[in-house]
């Protein structure tokens, strides 16, 4: 058979074009297929194998107090008022060195000392003094802040019936030797307990001590809180419940630290740990006992 050049040209370009086809075929079948799978909903992440920093063992707070102590945030001091000067007048012989303007508006509440505080006499000639602060022109009495600011008793009088009831006198009992009402002497107790407690927070500070002994004390005490019982039905009923109580202690000095009154829980201990840290000096780290371990 004789070799024909045209026929091998032929022959190859058929083949070339049946090539095309069936890849043009596949393709469509490759297309199709791809737009029937379902896509995912969302990506898949992949782990970053990039080393992370260390947060730390506590990434949460252990309870209430430490959370609300990281929330809180110093303020800027604001920048104290000027020094009150009076080279005019008078010279004051009345000192008024320890008093300060009671008024939250008053740039110099709280701020003792400041030559802002005078006397106004004795006004209605009542035994106590009045008091004015000559920057916002405010009066107050010099009582202003303690037990017996307000009292239409003599001090001495409400002074003896608190330490009665200190002693372990009932509120009826006091009652009738001072011949008052039950509910005013209710009233005397818990104010008194108020402003002890406030004069504890301010002169216990910054204390060096090294060891604390911690324990608490199961007792049925009087529920004369706020909310459990009103004044009447508390000099009444003087309905009684169990409370534990919480005490922490300087076993050198038997100085008493911090004392919680509540349940036996995990929050309450937890508080009374932070009341004793705020009364240590920033420095102090005592060895912390419980039940004479």
């Amino acid at each position: 058979m004789e070799h024909n050049p045209l026929f091998d040209a032929l022959l190859g370009l058929g083949w070339l074009w049946l090539g095309m086809l069936m890849y043009w075929a596949w393709l469509q079948r490759h297309r199709a297929a791809n737009s029937t799978l379902p896509t995912p909903a969302k990506a898949i992440k992949t782990r970053s194998k990039e080393p992370k920093p260390f947060g730390g063992l506590i990434d949460k707070p252990l309870c209430i107090a430490c959370e609300q102590a990281a929330d809180s945030r110093p303020k800027a001091p604001s920048p104290p008022p000027p020094l009150l000067t009076f080279t005019r007048g008078r010279r004051r012989t009345v000192d008024t060195q320890q008093q300060f303007c009671p008024d939250l508006d008053c740039s110099y509440y709280g701020r003792a000392g400041w030559g802002n505080i005078r006397s106004n006499g004795h006004p209605g000639g009542k035994p106590w003094r009045q008091l004015q602060c000559v920057a916002c022109h405010g009066y107050f009495q010099e009582t202003h802040g303690t037990p017996v600011h307000g009292k239409r008793v003599p001090p001495e009088m409400l002074v003896w019936a608190v330490g009665a009831l200190a002693e372990g006198l009932g509120i009826r009992a006091v009652a009738r030797v001072f011949e008052v009402d039950p509910n005013t002497v209710l009233q005397w107790l818990v104010e008194g307990a108020d402003h002890a407690a406030a004069f504890s927070r301010y002169f216990l500070h910054a204390m060096q001590v090294n060891q604390v002994q911690l324990d608490e004390l199961f007792a049925l005490l009087s529920a004369v809180k706020d909310s459990e019982v009103t004044a009447a039905e508390a000099t009444q009923h003087l309905s009684r419940s169990p409370h534990w109580v919480w005490v922490a202690m300087d076993p050198a000095s038997k100085l008493i630290l911090t004392i919680a009154v509540g349940d036996r829980t995990l929050a309450l201990a937890q508080c009374v740990v932070h009341q004793v840290v705020q009364v240590l000096a920033p420095n102090c780290v005592p060895l912390f006992l419980t039940d004479s371990f």
